[in-house]
């Protein structure tokens, strides 16, 4: 893995360099996930193309370091990435963002200078499931969550079923960052983020499972995305059809 420190304490971020290239895809996963896990089965696949692709874990994420003096809300890792990406010496790069690491993708696309390429979105936002799951989270206090409430939450996801592959990411995430992210993830889903988006003047995506309503497919053209569905999947696209988002994601760094 590529190393880089990205605090005074050379704490480390962690990420995946996977297919040659110029121009890296850089993927931010969501909350309680990590690029190293869920992506690597995307990259590898025979329906993706090839695309220079980082695979980054996000502070209190995966791989990556997890100090307690760090600040993880979606603003701060938002500003961390850039100043690593700056870092590398890249001189474009796209960027890929899924559910809660939308927000994040968004945030570091309105601002940096020069602007990525492509914008790709993957069932952007949280769910229903999402918020009552995040509410649940920060209806107690960062201390409460840290001292039980992260073990009991991971056992309610476990008892409940159906959650094998998130569980096994979420596990190791640093349960201040739950916490932190969970916090800011609520607020900018209340946010108005989708006007943030059809603003944008770049090359812009979204990828939802052929299941998404009619309703939510039209508010992202209208934003001006192009929109890509994924057959035989939920929210999580990476673990239910790895092969479908692969094959989606490279149609869409084709055409965007």
């Amino acid at each position: 893995m590529e190393t880089w420190p990205f605090d005074e304490k050379s704490n480390l971020l962690r990420w995946l360099d996977c297919h040659p290239g110029a121009s890296p895809l850089v993927y931010i996963h969501g909350l309680g996930c990590a690029s190293s896990s869920d992506y690597l089965p995307v990259v590898t696949s025979p329906h993706y193309s090839g695309t220079r692709s980082w695979l980054v874990d996000l502070p209190g994420s995966g791989f990556s370091d997890k100090p307690v003096t760090a600040r993880y809300d979606s603003g701060s890792l938002s500003t961390m990435l850039q100043t690593w990406i700056t870092s590398t010496g890249v001189s474009s790069i796209s960027l890929f963002g899924h559910s809660a690491g939308a927000f994040i993708a968004l945030k570091m696309a309105t601002v940096m200078s020069p602007q990525p390429e492509r914008l790709i979105l993957c069932t952007p936002g949280v769910n229903d499931y999402g918020i009552a799951l995040l509410e649940s989270i920060t209806a107690m206090s960062e201390s409460e969550f840290i001292a039980t409430g992260f073990n009991q939450l991971v056992m309610q996801l476990k008892n409940e079923g159906g959650n094998d592959v998130w569980l096994g990411p979420f596990q190791v995430s640093s349960p201040l960052a739950i916490y932190q992210w969970a916090e800011s993830t609520l607020d900018d889903n209340q946010k108005n983020w989708l006007e943030i988006l059809s603003r944008l003047p770049i090359a812009k995506g979204v990828i939802l499972p052929d299941n998404a309503s009619p309703d939510d497919i039209e508010r992202y053209t209208r934003a001006g995305c192009l929109v890509e569905l994924v057959p035989n999947c939920g929210h999580m696209l990476a673990y239910d059809n790895p092969d479908g988002l692969a094959a989606s994601i490279s149609r869409m760094m084709y055409h965007l």
